[in-house]
């Protein structure tokens, strides 16, 4: 619902920030704003205390320097937004999207709701998506940060003291500097993370994954390491393992003619770093990979189906074909992966004029990153799609029928139902079923 005179209030808040005698700031405080397309909105220097953004698109706005304080912005498409210095105290940022978002200095420290009341209310920011967005020097001080996803993230020299990041995603994030005194960062995914000269004296790392992150100068006085996953290369696998990686290795560059297919059912892969493998064809069903690098990896008609890949990195990993029903893909990263379909060729590399497509159904994809991923001809009927990012994907003639969506993030905003998906994305509801 349009709150009255907005585009006159915005009008006139236009003329403000040029200067213009009739100019005048824009004071939101309080309105009710949510579920509008803002996208590409200057609300610089913008009043907008407690008002209410809940699931509006302010994709490219301007918030800078904003009065933002206590404001809600849950489920809200903030991608790209500029909230430079923005005084966001308190602010409910629930299942946001802030994916390169700008904060650089914005202050998002607890902040009082009311006079008179002894508690201040901390910053909300679980379950949002901070991918790539820069934090540098940002004050999230006590702010609830668990489970949300900032891989890639630049929070340098951020203030992040006595914050709860319990099982966050902060994988290859930069915190070079950052304050993380006692941060609760319990089974958080630090995989690559930058901790280089970061404090973080009485943190609880606890069940933390630290593969491949920079620890250099950082300071973990007193800090809880218990059961903390460090780096893990392949050469500290099982000499079995390391056998089948080997075996499978001489069998594709032989065409098949050494080794042997890689059969790695049920085997623990976790936290391991096996960035740009080719595991074309091999047998990973069931296969424990949560948390490891898989970037570049390739997967051509690999049978995945049922394999745990939670916080799994598959950066522009090739999956074509792959048979992935039942996996676990909670919080994964498949940002520009190919999930499309894979040409079956007859013996002679001659083209069959069949297509293999890949096989989603029932697999658990919440909270991973799709976005520009490609997902042509995919079957993702029954499978979880809450809070999964699908910005910018490649869907044409996919199948979600019957899928779990519930602010499932499209390039136009939240989808709320499989047909909802199909909408942003200009897609025919798919007839029929997929052979």
């Amino acid at each position: 619902m349009v709150i009255p005179g907005l585009a006159q209030i915005l009008s006139r808040h236009k003329a403000f920030l040029e200067d213009k005698p009739d100019g005048v700031r824009a004071d939101l405080s309080g309105q009710d704003l949510s579920s509008l397309d803002l996208e590409g909105t200057n609300l610089r220097n913008v009043v907008a205390a407690a008002a209410n953004f809940s699931r509006s698109l302010l994709s490219h706005a301007d918030l800078s320097d904003a009065d933002l304080f206590r404001t809600n912005f849950e489920f809200c498409n903030l991608s790209n937004a500029n909230l430079e210095r923005s005084d966001i105290k308190g602010a409910r940022l629930h299942g946001a999207k802030l994916t390169e978002a700008n904060l650089t200095n914005a202050d998002l420290r607890p902040g009082r709701y009311l006079a008179g009341e002894q508690d201040d209310a901390r910053s909300d920011l679980t379950h949002a998506r901070l991918d790539r967005a820069n934090l540098e020097q940002a004050n999230l001080t006590e702010a609830r940060m668990n489970a949300l996803s900032a891989t890639g993230s630049n929070m340098t020299k951020a203030v992040m003291v006595a914050s709860d990041l319990s099982d966050a995603n902060l994988s290859d994030a930069d915190l070079t500097d950052a304050d993380l005194t006692g941060a609760n960062l319990s089974g958080a995914n630090l995989a690559g993370a930058n901790l280089q000269g970061a404090a973080l004296e009485g943190a609880n790392l606890s069940g933390a994954k630290l593969t491949g992150a920079n620890v250099d100068k950082a300071n973990f006085t007193g800090a809880n390491l218990d059961e903390a996953v460090k780096t893990k290369e392949t050469d500290a696998l099982s000499q079995d393992i390391r056998d089948i990686l080997h075996e499978h290795e001489m069998w594709i560059e032989t065409n098949g003619q050494k080794g042997r297919r890689g059969d790695f059912r049920g085997r623990d892969l976790s936290d391991v770093n096996l960035e740009k493998l080719n595991f074309n064809g091999a047998n990973l069903s069931q296969t424990n990979l949560s948390g490891a690098i898989l970037a570049y990896c390739q997967f051509l008609l690999t049978d995945l189906s049922g394999a745990n890949l939670s916080h799994a990195n598959l950066y522009r990993a090739d999956l074509m074909g792959a048979n992935l029903r039942g996996a676990n893909l909670y919080r994964a990263s498949l940002r520009f992966a190919n999930l499309g379909p894979a040409t079956i060729w007859r013996p002679g590399s001659t083209d069959s004029g069949r297509m293999w497509s890949v096989n989603l159904e029932n697999a658990n994809l919440s909270f991973a990153d799709l976005s520009e991923s490609n997902l042509k001809e995919a079957n993702l009927n029954a499978a979880d799609l809450t809070g999964a990012d699908l910005t910018k994907a490649d869907i044409e003639e996919m199948l979600i029928e019957n899928s779990k969506v519930k602010d499932t993030v499209t390039s136009t905003g939240l989808a709320q139902s499989p047909d909802d998906i199909l909408q942003a994305h200009n897609q025919p509801k798919p007839n029929g079923d997929k052979a």
